[in-house]
């Protein structure tokens, strides 16, 4: 597949995304605030349901949670939600994360990791 080939259809699909999102704003914006807001609610509900009590994947959210199918995948994903996914941390998540960072980038052994990480920071950062 050529280079021009792969721009017109990376066009293409921005295209049909933007007109998407123009639909789905346009929809958004003719509804009366209390439908807004009810809807609001409805996919948070949905949203915290998939996020944090079911601890979903991405696509276990849209297809299961909300009853989504695949055509849901990139539209979603354009509209933000990826994004949102990605940035809920649970307990366990943000615990590695940092003992990712700590054992990469500050000698911080796995070892006691929580007494270490106190030392370090009262060394650093207390002083």
């Amino acid at each position: 597949m050529s280079e021009d080939n792969l721009q017109e259809i990376s066009n293409s699909f921005n295209e049909a995304m933007d007109s998407f999102q123009k639909e789905a704003d346009e929809l958004w914006n003719s509804l009366p605030y209390d439908d807004r807001l009810k809807i609001f609610c409805a996919v948070s509900k949905r949203i915290y349901k998939g996020e944090i009590r079911d601890k979903r994947s991405y696509r276990g959210v849209l297809y299961s949670t909300f009853g989504f199918d695949k055509d849901a995948y990139a539209v979603a994903q354009c509209a933000g939600y990826m994004t949102i996914h990605n940035s809920i941390y649970d307990g366990e998540n943000l615990f590695k994360t940092i003992e990712d960072f700590c054992t990469n980038h500050m000698d911080v052994t796995k070892d006691d990791l929580k007494a270490q990480i106190d030392d370090y920071i009262s060394k650093k950062h207390l002083q």
